[in-house]
């Protein structure tokens, strides 16, 4: 009966070390995805180097900030939607997105594609 208890402790010990293992596992995995998302957000990665690319993009009034994103990942001018969400929010370009046909480089980061789109320069010159 001895045997049976030390073989049941033996087991338990070795199933807790393996759920520990993938506790463990699950959690650098994680870590390592929300990293890899925050330094993209931030680091503003363009696609390519200058002088990039030009894409041609029309954006419509009637076209959410969700469907703007997907339509510069589709044509290769940002990585990843999701992320270009993020910069958009923390962006001061937020809620500024203007309809109309633009030229954008892969070689322009997000925040610029942003100024782009939201005609900070073409506001700023009317201010002045």
């Amino acid at each position: 009966m001895k045997e049976n208890s030390a073989k049941s402790i033996a087991v338990g010990i070795a199933v807790k070390i393996v759920l520990l293992a993938v506790l463990v596992l699950v959690l650098i995995f994680t870590g390592r995805r929300a990293y890899t998302f925050g330094y993209q957000i931030f680091a503003q990665e363009a696609m390519s180097e200058a002088p990039g690319k030009k894409v041609a993009v029309t954006i419509t009034k009637d076209m959410s900030f969700g469907e703007i994103a997907k339509l510069l990942e589709e044509k290769k001018l940002i990585k990843d939607k999701n992320v270009f969400r993020i910069q958009y929010l923390l962006s001061e370009y937020k809620g500024e997105i203007e309809p109309g046909s633009y030229v954008l480089n892969t070689s322009q980061t997000a925040e610029e594609m942003l100024r782009v789109l939201s005609r900070a320069d073409e506001k700023e010159t009317e201010t002045e």
